[in-house]
């Protein structure tokens, strides 16, 4: 990596490195122009997901202009995640193979053509095929410029600072993706719930793919890679698959790791229905002018405390699991946070949703945190990108089954006790079955 960063920025042409030694990591690699173009196009692309995401669920699910049934809401999440997670561990074939510059400033162009396209048939009330084809296009391109941003990021900043770089890159993205979806909330207050304001706003989004192109284009065409060593060992089509068969074969091997990932699905399997039933509360059952808002301003404010609750966990992870053990605190945030958030949306009340978001976000980042580390420790080197593969894949998929499994099974209010005390039950369950999985593998150790 440090040979890449020297062909990008030779040690003699770039006084930032010699900063990068005696002055805080994030103010460093901030002073660095290729991070600095990189960071501001992922930005860009992620402001923009967020707007035209907020866009696409409120005209499938508020539009007052049109009736929306369970089929259109497991619909609208499985575009936003179950087709670019099956092809998703394919992308790195591309990203290779060709210019990095070159794809990723064609994939935001093509994108913005894809979201122009998409509020054509908005503006026209349009939601069959073509729209939900058009919105799957334009979610798998800015899926794919954020691969292509991860594999870059090495050319521009020190290995020393990788994992500063990548830490405060994708925080500073997912904050930024939340207030994307604020924006558009906000947006709607000025245009109106109807097919001509869900089009405006989702054109509004347009500015994020146009600024991020024009950022990446700003690099020299070989400047983030792949450079030739890469060229030569990119792998085939067929190569990849055959490497997600062994990742999946791997894990298996990894006892706790196969524990910590298959509870991480169930915590995604149970969050895509717990999502579901906060989606048709908020729709149908939250009454108007409490201190809760209902509709899509009640969604945004439950995702913006999910997202308060994470960014706590994320920040106190790292210092509980060394005080205590990471499989000690997985246990602990699924066997209280998780199973509080069933207990605590029996009661009939729109904070019930508020705070069982928090603690959802809460939980669900600090097992991450944890099973990402266990993964990276336990897992074979050679194995870590088919591990993650398939890691990914299994994470958003659980969540599409989710969500489908409770729009069927749910009530047009969302309320139903059973769901809330099965949700509590199957928290309480994974919090035992991981407990059992972890005392097995420290007793084998």
């Amino acid at each position: 990596m440090s040979e890449r960063l020297e062909k990008t920025y030779p040690a003699h042409a770039h006084p930032h490195l010699d900063a990068l030694r005696g002055s805080h990591a994030v103010k460093a690699i901030l002073g660095l122009p290729g991070f600095r173009r990189l960071y501001g196009a992922r930005l860009a692309s992620q402001w923009s997901d967020g707007m035209f995401q907020a866009s696409l669920a409120g005209t499938v699910l508020f539009n007052p202009q049109h009736a929306a049934t369970p089929a259109d809401m497991a619909a609208s999440f499985a575009v936003m995640l179950l087709p670019y997670s099956l092809i998703g561990p394919f992308v790195g074939v591309l990203l290779d193979r060709y210019s990095r510059r070159h794809l990723m400033t064609i994939a935001q162009l093509l994108r913005a053509v894809a979201v122009v396209a998409t509020c054509v048939l908005v503006w026209a009330g349009y939601q069959g095929f073509g729209f939900y084809a058009l919105a799957l296009v334009s979610l798998s391109l800015s899926r794919f410029f954020l691969s292509g941003l991860s594999a870059a990021l090495p050319h521009v900043v020190p290995r020393n600072t990788l994992v500063t770089a990548n830490a405060f890159s994708t925080t500073s993205g997912t904050v930024v993706s939340i207030l994307g979806g604020a924006c558009s909330i906000a947006l709607l207050s000025l245009t109106g719930k109807s097919d001509h304001g869900y089009a405006v706003v989702a054109a509004t989004s347009l500015l994020g793919p146009l600024l991020s192109a024009w950022l990446m284009s700003l690099f020299a065409p070989a400047a983030i890679g792949p450079d030739h060593a890469t060229r030569q060992s990119a792998q085939r089509i067929v190569d990849v698959l055959r490497g997600v068969v062994e990742g999946a074969r791997h894990i298996y091997a990894h006892r706790e790791v196969a524990g910590v990932l298959t509870s991480i699905a169930a915590h995604r399997f149970i969050f895509g229905a717990v999502g579901v039933s906060i989606l048709l509360q908020f729709k149908n059952h939250v009454p108007a002018g409490g201190l809760v808002p209902r509709d899509i301003a009640g969604i945004g404010m439950a995702l913006g405390i999910g997202g308060l609750g994470a960014l706590i966990a994320a920040a106190i992870t790292p210092a509980v699991a060394r005080a205590i053990g990471k499989n000690a605190w997985i246990v602990i945030a699924y066997g209280t946070l998780g199973t509080a958030s069933g207990l605590i949306m029996l009661i009939d009340r729109p904070w019930s949703m508020i705070v069982a978001s928090f603690c959802l976000g809460f939980a669900g980042q600090a097992v991450k945190v944890c099973a990402d580390t266990i993964a990276q420790e336990t897992i074979d080197e050679s194995f870590q990108g088919r591990t993650f593969a398939v890691y990914d894949t299994t994470f958003n998929v659980s969540f599409v089954i989710g969500v489908v499994l409770a729009a069927y099974a749910l009530p047009g209010s969302g309320r139903t006790s059973w769901f809330f005390v099965s949700i509590a039950v199957m928290y309480a369950a994974v919090a035992a079955l991981y407990r059992l999985i972890a005392l097995k593998h420290e007793v084998r150790r």
